[in-house]
């Protein structure tokens, strides 16, 4: 477990712990292993969160080379990452809209097919339409 919160990967975890990686999808059917599993994959998450911000925030070195030989290192940030921190961390701020508006157009035109169809039942049981049968 401790390998794979390191690593966030099966196969490089089960290496590690010299064990076959299949071992542990059968290991998986034990509640006391899926629960560790589980808390290890919060841990591996912590981890990748962790890179994430560094990489945003402080940068990585870079190498420079001119005519094939390395003359220089220069900080890179990556605007990705820290725009997907911002998401996280503030998405009322952040988020984007366009899933909430489907939601709501796509809300709205059920509730409307729905009346519709209970007023046509309505209608059919006082007799006011026609049956399908006839």
């Amino acid at each position: 477990m401790a390998a794979y919160a390191h690593t966030g990967r099966i196969t490089r975890a089960a290496t590690a712990a010299q064990v076959n990686w299949r071992n542990h999808y059968n290991w998986l059917k034990d509640p006391s292993y899926a629960h560790a599993f589980t808390e290890a994959q919060g841990m591996a998450a912590d981890f990748l969160e962790e890179e994430a911000i560094r990489r945003a925030v402080e940068g990585v070195q870079k190498p420079v080379f001119y005519r094939g030989e390395h003359v220089d290192n220069v900080k890179e940030y990556s605007d990705t990452l820290l725009i997907l921190m911002l998401k996280g961390a503030k998405p009322e701020k952040y988020r984007e809209n366009a899933t909430v508006k489907v939601e709501a157009a796509i809300t709205l035109a059920l509730e409307e097919r729905t009346r519709q169809a209970n007023e046509r039942l309505q209608r059919l049981r006082r007799g006011d339409l026609p049956s399908l049968a006839s």
